[in-house]
């Protein structure tokens, strides 16, 4: 076999991926509790392990107008194009293999004059971890927890990531207060793989 040869495709090799978010990012933590005093009772916790972003806490019942609330999310800043990528794609465990997570992202038109407009996307992990891919095109618009129409996700103009975890999406006899524990890997890509 040539050497030479074989060297040239290694080094022309590219990873079809593209970092998306990692541990090191500025995350913020956001509850019912940060963000509606008043009603709120949410709590949440972040660590930064080395390899993994340990995301726990406490998920209240709060009542509203359409039944059971209460939110806890982690979010971090992403000013990047997205609009050459098929997936979001990264690996997560959870405390409890029946707690859906959702994962939100927002672009230039967050802000509405009826409330913050987000991307959803839910998901489910065992209690091993587990590779979780996602299409970029299944993301749904939501203001205020409610689907809406009339929005798509601009891919060119995203600007944050958030793992969230919402009452209104759990099992109607899920615990109350529900403990949960997710742990997301060291890195979020995007990537065109199937």
């Amino acid at each position: 076999m040539n050497s030479s040869f074989a060297n040239a495709q290694i080094s022309n090799f590219e990873d079809p991926r593209l970092t998306l978010s990692t541990v090191e990012a500025d995350w913020l933590i956001k509850t019912d509790k940060t963000e509606r005093p008043q009603v709120g009772s949410s709590s949440a916790t972040l660590l930064k392990a080395e390899n993994e972003l340990q995301f726990q806490g406490e998920l209240a019942a709060i009542q509203g107008n359409e039944g059971l609330v209460g939110f806890a999310l982690v979010e971090a800043p992403l000013p990047l194009d997205l609009s050459a990528y098929k997936y979001i794609e990264f690996y997560a465990k959870s405390k409890d293999p029946g707690v859906v997570y959702t994962l939100t992202l927002k672009d230039e038109q967050a802000q509405q004059d009826t409330g913050t407009l987000t991307f959803e996307q839910e998901f489910i992990v065992g209690t091993e971890w587990t590779k979780v891919k996602l299409p970029l095109s299944h993301f749904r618009a939501k203001i205020r927890g409610r689907l809406v129409d009339g929005f798509q996700l601009d891919l060119q103009r995203v600007r944050s990531l958030s793992f969230q975890i919402n009452r209104s999406n759990q099992e109607a006899g899920s615990p109350i207060p529900l403990q949960f524990a997710l742990d997301i890997g060291s890195q979020v890509y995007v990537t065109n793989q199937e």
